[in-house]
């Protein structure tokens, strides 16, 4: 709900820049907040696209390896888009908006939306689709003027990156499942690499919303 009571979509009608004119700093969509372990998501095939619990097989689905480690959600504005092949990579996106990674310490409330700092990206391969995970950090938080890139999480925040990597690599082993694997070898790029790729599902999105892409 907008602050004039009319109701919008999070995916849709939240802009994905506060500034046009830096896009570092990207709008956030909490969909679960650090601690808690009920996989909540953007339903991306309702109207407004309310955030809600996933069901599989008719039960709600909650990380069973443990809670999450950060505050966990979605860029809105975004897309990745499955037709559009990664050139290095050689795979296409995973048909939704893409994720960010909310590293600082405070917990955010659910369905909270504000800003955070683009520090990175991991390149998770999730079933032969790309799943990009933006690392960031809420420009509020205490830490947050001195981290810019990346080699500064791991200057200030040791071992965060290692941590974060190896959950999303495991998580799925306690739903049987095997481990997720990780493109450049598990290496974190650097913030203006993120940039570009948020910049290049925005574009998607925009296609999707112009007709452009189904």
């Amino acid at each position: 709900i907008s602050s004039s009571g009319k109701q919008i979509s999070p995916w849709h009608d939240i802009p994905i820049y506060p500034d046009p004119s830096n896009t570092k700093v990207v709008n956030f969509v909490n969909e679960i907040p650090k601690g808690t372990q009920a996989k909540m998501e953007l339903a991306t095939d309702e109207e407004k696209n309310p955030i809600k619990q996933d069901v599989k097989k008719g039960a709600l689905r909650f990380y069973k390896y443990g809670p999450s480690l950060i505050n966990y959600g979605a860029i809105p504005q975004t897309y990745e888009d499955p037709g559009s092949v990664h050139p290095e990579l050689n795979v296409g996106g995973d048909g939704d908006p893409i994720d960010l990674l909310d590293i600082g310490n405070a917990v955010q409330p659910f369905g909270a939306v504000y800003s955070a700092k683009i520090l990175g990206t991991l390149a998770l391969l999730d079933e032969g689709e790309i799943d990009w995970k933006i690392i960031a950090i809420n420009t509020e938080d205490p830490i947050a003027e001195k981290l810019n890139d990346i080699q500064d999480v791991e200057e200030l925040m040791p071992g965060k990156v290692s941590e974060i990597r190896e959950w999303f690599r495991m998580y799925k082993t306690a739903e049987g499942k095997g481990e997720n694997e990780y493109a450049y070898n598990g290496g974190a790029k650097d913030a203006s690499y993120a940039a570009r790729v948020v910049a290049e599902t925005h574009e998607s999105w925009s296609q999707l919303r112009s007709g452009a892409i189904d």
